[in-house]
């Protein structure tokens, strides 16, 4: 019953996915706003996400995880690829991150432009996925490998230094840059005034840019803060556990389903953080579907009084008018 509603929670979620970057795409702004562009990025890797858990899902409730089998081989490879799609979903939020503290600059970096491009966070994509699939390439040619199905499987040590451990790292620096963007933005704000010096139409600019930039920060923050409490409860718990030598199946199932928050949510703050995206939403759930039926009369008004008599042909009227 829990695999079940677990599975029709993903298939929700990825239908939630679909919306939000169908209703992103649809924005005048995605073509021009990086931000727009990364953060349709990050709801393909997470719609990506729920699809991967899903099978994983199916796989567990229709075998049994205690024996050895060919499903075994489908746990191993979703086990690493799932970390793979969730570490994907932190470099894009770390993509964001710099590109928030990049805005910080007057004259933007050039590093900074480059680890935000498309070509780095390609380049991203393609090293972490291989980085996890050379490990579960690794596990298959392992005879001596425990069960990936159970519970054990992905709280080893190994697993957690291998995982676990960049997966921190990730977050780390999402803190870490999203802390200096905010000390650069506090910064900036008491430097001298240069009001007076500047044009209104220059002022006006400040002020949308600096709106546009609060906007953009509390955004990423709801989006940091849902990451790290989506992250982190596994990373401690596997610790704790490498510890004491003690795994507890609920807390363990718990902190692993605590994974789906991120994806869970970032659809939504999308919705009701973007403005474009929360008015089209808007449009879609309330639009009204009554249409005025064509045969009704409606009362003459002064419009119509006008046109009509401005289309009756007067008689030729003689011109009283002498000419000199």
């Amino acid at each position: 019953m829990k695999g079940f509603f677990i599975i029709a929670l993903c298939i929700t979620l990825f239908g939630v996915h679909v919306m939000a970057a169908v209703m992103l795409a649809k924005t005048r702004k995605l073509a021009k706003n990086r931000f727009f562009q990364m953060a349709f990025l990050l709801i393909i890797t997470d719609a990506c996400l729920m699809i991967e858990y899903v099978w994983l899902t199916v796989i567990m409730n229709t075998h049994d995880i205690g024996l050895d089998g060919f499903h075994q081989n489908h746990c191993l490879v979703f086990a690493h690829l799932l970390p793979a799609a969730i570490q994907c979903s932190l470099l894009m939020t770390l993509c964001m991150c710099l590109h928030r503290l990049n805005a910080t600059f007057t004259t933007p970096k050039r590093v900074l432009n480059i680890l935000t491009s498309n070509i780095a966070m390609g380049v991203g994509f393609v090293v972490i996925h291989v980085y996890d699939l050379l490990r579960c390439v690794l596990e298959l040619l392992d005879d001596f490998v425990l069960l990936p199905c159970g519970p054990q499987y992905n709280t080893e040590k190994s697993f957690l230094l291998f995982i676990d451990g960049p997966n921190a790292v990730f977050v780390l620096l999402i803190a870490c840059c999203y802390i200096v963007a905010i000390w650069r933005i506090r910064k900036n704000r008491y430097l001298v005034n240069e009001t007076e010096s500047l044009t209104q139409q220059q002022i006006q600019q400040r002020k949308k840019a600096s709106l546009r930039m609060r906007y953009n920060l509390i955004t990423l923050s709801c989006i940091i803060v849902v990451t790290a409490c989506s992250i982190l409860p596994r990373t401690l718990y596997g610790l704790y556990i490498n510890v004491n030598d003690n795994i507890n199946g609920d807390i363990n199932r718990a902190t692993n389903n605590l994974l789906l928050l991120n994806p869970l949510l970032d659809p939504f703050i999308y919705i009701f953080r973007i403005k474009e995206i929360r008015c089209q939403f808007v449009c879609k759930c309330f639009q009204s579907n009554k249409t005025t039926p064509s045969n009704t009369t409606q009362p003459p008004t002064a419009l119509t009084i006008s046109s009509m008599s401005s289309n009756v042909k007067l008689p030729n009227t003689v011109s009283t008018t002498s000419t000199t």
